[in-house]
């Protein structure tokens, strides 16, 4: 479709095109959701990594506005960092949830050990709309006794036509089951 055919639509049909975005299968499956610098983990430690803990983090997919007529997709990006200097930070488990708290997708299963500072990200795609509204992530995590916990955020983004939306989620530790 070329820029002089959309502008012949009628209004309706070109903000629905503008609005929602096309189907999850044209996403592009070469890129890895899940993007970890090879330099930057470790081997498993030999001393067993004694705090453990959970962070959970709203990741806002989608947005509902104008009173609940409009839905707003959003991609977005976990980050977790070590924030350690000296310690690893063992990644144990990272879940990505649906607004009903069903797990939609596990993106780490075995643990993978961060160095000291070294960082990872998991990319979720504006058209992937599988957790709706109220989308989220646990990610389970352990550091040596007395270590520094990681710092874990999320940040969305949206475009939209000729105009872009974007910010920032805090991740909050939450209990950890056993």
């Amino acid at each position: 479709m070329t820029f002089s055919s959309l502008l012949r639509l009628p209004p309706g049909l070109l903000l629905a095109l503008l609005v929602f975005p096309a189907p999850l299968q044209a996403r592009d499956k070469e890129r890895p959701a899940v993007n970890i610098p090879p330099e930057a983990t470790a081997p498993a430690p030999e001393q067993k990594l004694a705090t453990r803990g959970r962070t959970f983090v709203p990741l806002h997919s989608t947005l509902i506005g104008h009173g609940g007529v409009t839905r707003l997709n959003f991609s977005g990006t976990l980050s977790i960092h070590n924030a350690s200097a000296t310690n690893l930070l063992a990644v144990e488990r990272v879940d990505y949830r649906s607004g009903a708290g069903e797990v939609v997708e596990a993106y780490v299963t075995e643990p993978l050990y961060l160095k000291p500072y070294a960082s990872m990200q998991i990319a979720i795609a504006q058209d992937d709309v599988r957790a709706g509204v109220g989308a989220s992530f646990t990610v389970d995590w352990s550091t040596p006794a007395g270590g520094d916990e990681p710092v874990i955020e999320a940040a969305m983004a949206s475009f939209v036509g000729t105009h872009s939306y974007s910010f920032l989620s805090p991740g909050r530790r939450v209990a950890r089951p056993q």
